[in-house]
């Protein structure tokens, strides 16, 4: 086979990108394709099976009202170099297709395709790592390759696939998972992964993402599903003719795949892989699809990108704790998923990437079809030169969450009293913004004796309990410091450090809620001369800009700490509550900017 031009693809958003406003409805997809949508049913290109082509279609209904469809055994005869066994699970009255192949006493290797694809997609990787000893299991997304087919689009939404994979995992018991993922079976399994990180030992993703976009802020919308006349016939055309602006070009794919006659699953894969598929290859990504009508999966997934927000935050965050063996590896074809921007920010994001061998390999975006065997191998080298360490517990909404604050002390009486402005649920706290704020312009404005930046810093803790905002006031106040809104959040007496934050010296701060650490969780103390415990509530990157949660448990070497002070971690067997009296939370920070909380 020979390597031709490949035009590179960004398939969707970068991660924390800045998204402009957008007024187009988001909602869910209302239409349904059916036997009475206005369209042609036109048969797949290439050569399907006769038997396949006129098989009768029978839809069906699940108790809960989805019609659906199940493609004809008949298509999937003689695919080359598929000729694995078939599995299903039931699913909501859905039968969800996997491959399940090599001993099943394995450690599981979980593999999740993207659009338009399926598990034939690993072909060439699930006989490798079986006849290694791994039990590789490979599912159809619902709605495509062996899995049924709903028959509105409207059913295809991103919480929808989520759940659905999630279900898939717990019918089957799986634990101790190396997941493998690309496309938007990385929206989907990384999403996952965060949700449920005990259950996943490894993680490698190839040519993937899972994007966060701030609520209001998705530029995407949903399309009319109506069929384009005018659409290019090949997916060829279509994508040497796109826009390259990101945005832009992204909501053309969105609207070329609902809209165009035939979405011929085949001819995308062909265009986004380097190498040149054989006809029998091509066919065999159009043999789940024998005309439109089931098709509904492979038109709306691009139109998934839409309904996602802040969802995905736990899951990014959580993730930023994961310390077992992480790699990632991309096609340099693939100038959007699988630039050498969005690996670094996965490598620098995930502590279990560290000693990892991520490759680039001269590979498109369909990385599994270009080099699927020598990926294997990469891949089988992977699991057997590394060892996970213990579970993840999977992080509470605030755990490794990312958020700065802004002190401006004032003179009170004879106190000085800092106002804390912070970005908990109100923005993100880029770096680039961050680093842009005039703190003197602060001073300035606020009329304040100075302005203390403490950020960026990261929750150790899982959740706050106890009080909706953390702050004196029921209406919270919002300010914008250089780009970044913040909120009020709370006071701190800083009279003892005469109006500075010193190490090691603790301050009252004003706060009602009480911070609560799941049972599992690791947390890092403090143990003053006098026997009194504080306990981390925060990590800070103002000293070490590489600090990550997983670099905690040896903090005690880096720290100089006054006499007779200790520092040391530990893993909770019961839950934890930090919980202030009567209003009021004794906290210190470290030479590094860490903040802990006493234990009263």
């Amino acid at each position: 086979m020979t390597l031709r031009k490949v035009i590179g693809v960004c398939l969707f958003s970068s991660i924390l990108v800045a998204c402009s406003d957008n007024d187009d409805d988001t909602a869910s997809v209302e239409e349904t394709v059916s036997a009475d949508t206005p369209v042609e049913t036109r048969p797949a290109s290439g050569p399907l099976s006769e038997a396949c082509l006129e098989a009768e279609m029978v839809p069906s209904t699940t108790s809960k009202g989805v019609e659906f469809i199940r493609t004809p055994d008949a298509c999937f005869d003689a695919l080359p170099g598929y000729d694995f066994a078939a599995n299903y699970l039931d699913i909501e009255g859905l039968r969800l297709h996997y491959v399940d192949e090599g001993p099943k006493d394995g450690e599981v290797v979980l593999m999740l395709h993207g659009q338009p694809s399926w598990s034939y997609l690993y072909r060439k990787m699930i006989p490798i790592l079986a006849e290694a000893g791994y039990r590789v299991i490979a599912l159809d997304n619902m709605g495509m390759g062996k899995s049924d087919k709903p028959l509105n689009v409207a059913v295809h939404q991103y919480e929808h696939h989520v759940a659905w994979t999630k279900a898939f995992i717990n019918q089957l018991q799986l634990t101790d998972i190396n997941l493998f993922v690309q496309d938007w079976g990385s929206l989907i399994g990384l999403r996952v992964a965060g949700n449920m990180s005990e259950r996943f030992a490894r993680i490698v993703v190839a040519n993937g993402d899972m994007p966060i976009i701030p609520t209001g802020t998705n530029p995407y919308h949903v399309p009319s599903f109506e069929i384009d006349e005018s659409q290019p016939a090949d997916a060829s055309t279509f994508f040497d003719n796109r826009s390259s602006d990101r945005v832009e070009g992204f909501q053309q794919w969105i609207d070329y795949a609902a809209s165009v006659p035939e979405l011929m699953a085949g001819d995308v894969v062909q265009k986004l892989s380097a190498i040149e598929l054989t006809e029998a290859e091509v066919t065999a990504y159009n043999a789940p699809y024998p005309n439109v009508q089931y098709k509904a999966a492979i038109r709306a997934f691009p139109s998934m990108l839409s309904g996602i927000e802040m969802q995905t935050l736990p899951a990014w965050q959580t993730l930023g704790a994961y310390h077992n063996p992480f790699m990632f590896n991309a096609g340099e074809y693939d100038t959007g998923l699988g630039s050498e921007a969005n690996q670094r920010k996965w490598v620098d994001h995930v502590p279990g990437s560290d000693g990892v061998d991520h490759r680039r390999f001269q590979a498109g975006h369909f990385i599994q079809d270009d080099v699927g065997e020598d990926l294997a191998l990469h891949v089988l080298d992977f699991l057997q030169t590394t060892a996970p360490q213990a579970p993840l517990v999977t992080g509470g909404p605030s755990y490794n969450m990312r958020y700065c604050e802004i002190l401006l002390p004032y003179l009170q009486d004879d106190k000085i009293v800092a106002q804390v402005w912070g970005t908990p649920g109100v923005d993100m706290c880029r770096q680039a913004q961050w680093d842009a704020i005039d703190f003197e312009d602060v001073v300035a404005e606020y009329g304040a004796l100075t302005a203390i930046p403490n950020g960026p810093r990261f929750f150790v803790v899982d959740e706050s309990r106890g009080a909706e905002v953390i702050a004196q006031e029921a209406e919270t106040q919002i300010r914008q410091f250089g780009e970044i809104n913040m909120r009020l959040l709370t006071t701190a007496d800083l009279s003892a450090a005469q109006g500075e934050q010193l190490p090691y010296v603790a301050g009252e701060v004003s706060r009602s809620n009480t911070w609560h650490f799941y049972k599992g969780r690791r947390i890092y103390e403090l143990t003053d001369n006098t026997g009194q415990v504080f306990v981390m509530q925060s990590f800070s990157r103002i000293s070490d800009a590489s600090l990550q949660m997983d670099d905690l448990a040896n903090l005690g070497d880096r720290l100089t700490l006054p006499e007779g002070w200790t520092f040391s971690s530990r893993i909770l067997t019961e839950p934890l509550d930090m919980t202030p009296a009567e209003g009021i939370a004794y906290v210190l920070q470290d030479e590094l900017g860490n903040s802990y909380q006493l234990v009263q």
